[in-house]
């Protein structure tokens, strides 16, 4: 039963695809890795909690970008996307639980971001789990 699950958004598709591939690839090397596809970072954690209470996983990684647009959206979607993740790795403290939203403020940044901060926090995954299992 090591079951893991890629929550990711819909946002972005060409580039959370890209995150989606670079985490799985990792992943699948040793843990059966489940999808699931949310609108947006705003409902990650709510599909997440669904998913938990219909099946067993031993760790999720959190894959979304945001990109900062030209009003207050940003800050309110990133804080509470932040949050509800964080009240859901406590909530599920045996399950270990990684978040990848990236939030940034142009393409620039993202392209520099992207696979080396889906890299390391898939890693960062393997990690938690190999020490929530000692």
């Amino acid at each position: 039963m090591n079951n893991i699950l890629i929550v990711h958004t819909s946002w972005y598709e060409e580039h959370v695809l890209k995150m989606v591939n670079i985490s799985s690839e990792i992943l699948e090397k040793k843990y059966a890795c489940h999808k699931a596809k949310a609108p947006g970072v705003i409902e990650l954690a709510a599909l997440a909690k669904n998913k938990i209470q219909h099946n067993k996983f031993i760790g999720i990684i959190f894959l979304g970008i945001v990109m900062r647009g030209q009003t207050s959206h940003y800050d309110l979607i990133t804080q509470e996307t932040f949050r509800s993740i964080g009240s859901l790795a406590e909530e599920y403290s045996d399950i270990s639980i990684i978040n990848n939203v990236i939030c940034v403020e142009n393409d620039d940044q993202l392209n520099e971001r992207l696979v080396k901060n889906t890299t390391n926090n898939t890693n960062a995954l393997i990690s938690l789990i190999n020490e929530k299992s000692q």
